[in-house]
């Protein structure tokens, strides 16, 4: 088994509501970046609007897995982005070699 970090994977998203129709989402890109896997979720949830009450199932699922060395991105403008990316990188490496419980997140006392 692989980490996240060591396996691209392409996003499906399907929505079911309760008359049973669906929807379907495929994310445009092959990407092991937990940030751009949540966004995508995420922004598909705010499209949704009035229609949420009708949701009744909301399914992720990692498709077209592959290493993640072999995973092409987008190059963007937005800088925050990649330096969103470039954390998770560093802090991917610092998990492997010193435990998952090295990094978490920050709490406000």
């Amino acid at each position: 088994m692989r980490t996240g970090a060591q396996v691209a994977a392409g996003l499906t998203i399907t929505i079911r509501y309760a008359d049973g129709a669906t929807t379907t989402r495929i994310l445009p890109e092959a990407t092991h970046h937990t940030r751009l896997l949540a966004r995508s979720a995420y922004d598909l949830y705010e499209t949704l609007g009035l229609q949420r009450a009708r949701v009744r199932n909301i399914t992720l699922r990692g498709e077209n897995l592959s290493p993640a060395e072999h995973a092409a991105r987008q190059l963007t403008f937005d800088h925050t982005i990649d330096k969103k990316l470039l954390i998770e990188a560093v802090q991917d490496r610092a998990r492997r070699r010193y435990g998952t419980d090295v990094i978490k997140p920050a709490v406000l006392g």
